[in-house]
Order: structure tokens, then sequence, then C-alpha cells
């Protein structure tokens, strides 16, 4: 059965082709985003102004991207309501998409990042266009 928005291909461990992750491995990697995330200019001030546990941030956002790729299923939330921060502007977006794509081929190699790139994007330009933020998606389709 071929590949289409809602099948995603780390869903199924018996793919040879898509070879599944794990939550553990998720979790490392969402821990380096942060450690890079932190450092950049545009971002780093939010996350700290923003996050005091470390560790429950982490745990969450493991539950949500398990749950986005994995279909664990334990993750609930409301995403929009998080990112309705006032000074946001595409550029915070583009750079969050750009610091997760490099951490993410780093620690999954091009084939297992792939899936979580593509839905990086398409959440990046959702959330942006739902608190009121437009372009995302034009700004994420050009060439680096």
């Amino acid at each position: 059965m071929p590949n289409t928005p809602t099948e995603l291909p780390l869903t199924t461990s018996d793919d040879a082709d898509h070879p599944q992750v794990t939550s553990d491995e998720i979790r490392v990697m969402v821990e380096r985003f942060y450690e890079h995330a932190r450092d950049d200019e545009l971002l780093g001030p939010i996350f700290a102004q923003r996050v005091d546990d470390w560790d429950t941030h982490y745990d969450t956002m493991t539950r949500f991207w398990s749950s986005a790729v994995l279909r664990a299923g334990t993750y609930s939330g409301r995403p929009i309501e998080k990112h309705r921060i006032e000074g946001l502007t595409t550029q915070h977006f583009v750079n969050w998409v750009e610091r997760f794509s490099d951490v993410v081929t780093q620690e999954f190699g091009p084939e297992r990042s792939a899936v979580f790139i593509e839905l990086s994007k398409r959440m990046a330009a959702s959330i942006a266009m739902r608190i009121g933020i437009g372009g995302v998606d034009q700004a994420l389709a050009k060439p680096a």
C-alpha cells in the first residue's frame, strides 16, 4: 500500500526501506534539538522564558513526536495555544524547522528523518497560520 499523508513510513517495523525509530531514540533527538534551539538567537530567549522544567518539556515533546510518528497515542495537549506568543514571526518558525531538520537528520539519517522533517514543516506552517502568522509555508519552500 503506498504512503499517503495519513500513512507514515515509520509506523511499521517490518518496512526495510523505513526502519522504525523507538521512543527512546526520539527522546535523545528531542534533547539534542533543544540543546541547539536554546543556542538560536531567536528561539533561545523564547524557550528560556517559557520552559521552567526541561525534563517535563522533554517528556511532553517525546510523547508528542512518538504520537505523531509512531502513533503511540501518548500525547494530549493544546499545541496551538502554547504557540500564541507575542512577537513570533515567520523567521521563528523557519529557524525552528531548520534546527529541527539538522538535528533529526544527524540523529536518524536521511531516510528515517524524512517523515519527521515533512511533519515539522507541515506543523510549523499550520500552527503559524492558526495563530495569524503567514508566509511560513512559502519561506520553507525556498531552497536553502
